[in-house]
């Protein structure tokens, strides 16, 4: 009989501990699979380990639903045909770029943001970039970044212009917010992760700070894709930093199409997003100017305990993707870890979903 299990007065439904229960399973059905193969190699019969390991997730799916309600099967996302680009679907554009350091720093926040794109948006964002360059710089081949931009560093700067600086940021905002895009972002709390990875957490997920970035986010891009008509293809393009840092970032990319995650199968990977991603350096007008600037906000309001309201952050977030009940993938947000702030991280969620 299994033993009975009190949940603390902070935690009246036991949701805390059902979801510490949950991890634990996952792990143990992790390290039960490894040797299950280990012992089919070393020609050993295996028939009890699968019974254990089917009584294992079967465990896990009760904690869980227990600790989130509902848990929407990992083949969720139904495939249309075995090669995507049969389809004839149109592209999705996809556009990746960060803010603060993801390796050891003084940063304590480490933000991937990303904003999704029709190829017809994205004309009308150029067009509409260059032409507030050209009014302000007299030259559309400038970059917007931040941030410099909120800073009034460089040639953002204007002089010294204070009326010129205030036209400028209220140029961008209007851009912004008159621009047709979702949006979608991963903040890592570095310090918090690295605690993360001493308990050893989680076994499914990377590393590295920039790897679990890329994993938590595409997974919500691919629920968007699944979720949205017409169906499209995503085009993933990342800000380019060199090309060490663009294999790296590739790799993971496309370890998702070859391996998947714990909540998404490698398959739906492979039928949503092409099997390459792109890197472009910064330079004039294109969607990963607005990556940036997302990345920024997100940064600063993940670094300041998610609740000041950074330069852009409303506009942002009247764009962030949600579906259903918001959970489990299906908001384009994610803090993490967000543990000892998740009254913050759910009041914004629940704003979001008033907007």
């Amino acid at each position: 009989m299994e033993p009975k299990q009190h949940s603390s007065p902070g935690d009246p439904e036991g949701r805390r501990l059902a979801r510490r229960q949950s991890v634990l399973l996952s792990e143990a059905g992790r390290v039960a699979h490894t040797l299950e193969r280990l012992l089919t190699r070393a020609g050993i019969e295996t028939s009890a380990f699968a019974e254990l390991i089917g009584a294992v997730t079967r465990e896990e799916q009760r904690h869980l639903l227990k600790a989130y309600g509902r848990i929407e099967p990992r083949d969720r996302f139904k495939v249309k045909s075995g090669h995507p680009l049969l389809d004839g679907r149109q592209k999705d554009l996809l556009f990746l770029d960060e803010s603060g350091k993801s390796g050891k720093g003084q940063e304590p926040v480490f933000a991937l943001g990303a904003i999704s794109m029709t190829q017809e948006a994205h004309k009308k964002y150029k067009r509409a970039a260059d032409a507030l360059k050209k009014e302000f710089f007299g030259d559309d081949r400038i970059t917007f970044h931040e941030p410099q931009m909120r800073r009034h560093e460089t040639i953002f700067r204007f002089d010294g212009k204070e009326d010129r600086q205030r036209e400028f940021c209220e140029a961008v905002d209007d851009l912004v917010r008159s621009s047709e895009f979702t949006v979608f972002g991963v903040a890592i709390r570095k310090t918090e992760f690295a605690e993360f990875l001493t308990e050893g957490s989680d076994p499914y997920l990377p590393w590295d700070t920039y790897g679990v970035a890329i994993h938590l986010l595409l997974e919500r891009y691919v629920d968007y894709l699944a979720k949205t008509q017409p169906k499209r293809l995503g085009r993933a393009t990342f800000e380019s930093q060199g090309p060490v840092e663009d294999a790296s970032h590739h790799l993971e990319y496309t370890s998702l199409l070859l391996s998947g995650t714990q909540w998404v199968p490698a398959t739906n990977f492979r039928n949503w997003l092409e099997t390459s991603a792109r890197f472009v350096p910064k330079g004039g007008s294109h969607g990963t100017e607005i990556a940036d600037m997302f990345s920024r906000d997100l940064y600063e309001w993940v670094r300041y305990g998610c609740g000041g309201v950074p330069r852009r952050w409303e506009s942002f977030s009247q764009k962030i993707y949600r579906r259903g009940d918001l959970r489990m993938g299906k908001f384009g947000v994610k803090v993490f870890p967000d543990a000892d702030l998740r009254p913050e991280v759910e009041a914004h969620r629940e704003w979001c979903a008033g907007n």
